[in-house]
């Protein structure tokens, strides 16, 4: 396999555990002979400066990182957003600075990005995602909103929510056209590519890291992310 040399990998982050570089070193570990790829690491207004640090010490090791910030936190969408419109590169990936999936399935979702013509990549949490330690709350939710998107939508797509997504230039024009800054980005995303008959998506079913922690949904955020969904069904066309 010839190297490929424009993937870029955007990682959004908020206060990040202080060890996140360690996953970034062993996926790039995993892939150095595969494929060449460039990160760029989008700092949401986090209070610590340490970030900084790690960032200069990784580029120090021949990691080739781009660094993202601003003083406030936006959310996940609008740090997605900043990389996304940053990047040259002919192929996006984007995930969680701590790389909660495992390196294969990171790995899987950029082959089929790559090598399959397809626009748009996402990936799938099979059912064993469920076995894995999150609150009965949170699990209710999942397969609740799993359950609109197919019964109510008929959409192709029902893991919207995965955090592990790539997509091509045309992928990368809807995406920064979305614009919900947290929880639901995601769904309006893939909502949007479904309902575009000119992009072909595919999902590849990955798999999540055994140490990857949960975190909750309090019901502010669950009520601003319902006001978000009326406004994705009612005014989002393509």
């Amino acid at each position: 396999m010839s190297a490929i040399t424009s993937v870029d990998i955007i990682l959004p982050c908020f206060n990040p555990n202080r060890k996140w570089y360690f996953e970034l070193l062993s996926f790039n570990a995993s892939v150095k002979n595969l494929y060449t790829i460039n990160y760029m690491l989008v700092n949401d207004g986090s209070s610590s400066h340490k970030i900084e640090e790690d960032v200069e010490m990784l580029q120090a090791k021949g990691i080739s990182l781009d660094y993202i910030h601003y003083p406030d936190n936006k959310g996940k969408g609008y740090a997605l957003r900043q990389g996304v419109a940053a990047s040259k590169a002919e192929y996006i990936v984007y995930t969680d600075i701590d790389f909660p999936f495992t390196n294969e399935s990171t790995l899987e979702l950029i082959t089929e990005l790559t090598q399959n013509n397809v626009d748009v990549v996402s990936g799938f949490r099979n059912q064993n995602y469920y076995l894995k330690k999150m609150t009965r709350y949170r699990k209710i939710l999942s397969k609740a909103f799993r359950g609109f998107l197919r019964n109510f939508l008929n959409m192709q797509v029902t893991d919207t929510q995965c955090g592990l997504k790539g997509f091509n230039h045309k992928g990368k024009e809807v995406f920064l056209s979305t614009r919900i800054n947290r929880y639901l980005f995601d769904f309006e995303f893939i909502y949007a590519v479904c309902k575009n008959k000119s992009l072909t998506i595919k999902t590849v079913p990955v798999k999540l890291k055994d140490n990857v922690v949960f975190s909750k949904m309090k019901l502010k955020i669950l009520f601003q992310e319902t006001l978000n969904l009326l406004y994705i069904l009612l005014f989002r066309r393509t």
